[in-house]
């Protein structure tokens, strides 16, 4: 079979874009973030003396317990029921009281993400403080085409659920500020 020129460019064209298509449709799951920040009643210092504590986040709801590693850099958190996340310390600055940790495994019973990290940030304000709170992930399911409870809303819900629990306690705890 001979195709005339214009023929044969035609489906030369065609042949790239289908080609070209494929990495496309391959891609996988985008980087998830999800932020929050609450304003209390008290001083940075008095905040980040429980926040940038990292061998006790029993402060935040559902944690009943911290195992931390001896160099302090790991630590392991107890949830109520019994369920574990490892973490570890990525950073801790306590002039900038700045923490940052990352899951070091997946629990996706606990919370449908992977690769979970935070950052935690406390600055004045006002006569108070704030609280900034970073979180970063990929939803629970690695490939194209998740099951709902495991795809990118799940994530985001799931994410933000975090955070926001975290910023609600320590309001509870400090007190909402001005």
């Amino acid at each position: 079979m001979h195709l005339n020129p214009l023929n044969r460019r035609a489906a030369l064209v065609a042949c790239l874009l289908a080609v070209l298509a494929v990495p496309a449709a391959a891609h996988g799951p985008s980087r998830q973030k999800a932020t929050g920040s609450v304003t209390l009643a008290a001083s940075p210092d008095e905040v980040w003396e429980v926040v940038g504590n990292f061998a006790d986040m029993t402060w935040y709801p559902g944690v009943t317990g911290t195992e931390v590693s001896a160099d302090g850099k790991s630590r392991t958190l107890t949830f109520e029921g019994g369920s574990t996340a490892a973490e570890r310390l990525a950073k801790h600055d306590d002039g900038k009281r700045v923490i940052s940790f990352r899951r070091t495994g997946d629990d996706l019973e606990l919370i449908p993400v992977t690769n979970f990290s935070n950052q935690i940030e406390i600055a004045e304000e006002g006569a108070g403080a704030k609280v900034t709170w970073s979180a970063a992930f990929y939803r629970g399911f690695p490939n194209n085409d998740p099951p709902p409870d495991l795809d990118d809303a799940a994530a985001m819900a799931a994410g933000q659920k975090f955070v926001q629990s975290g910023l609600d306690a320590l309001s509870e705890r400090f007190g909402p500020g001005s």
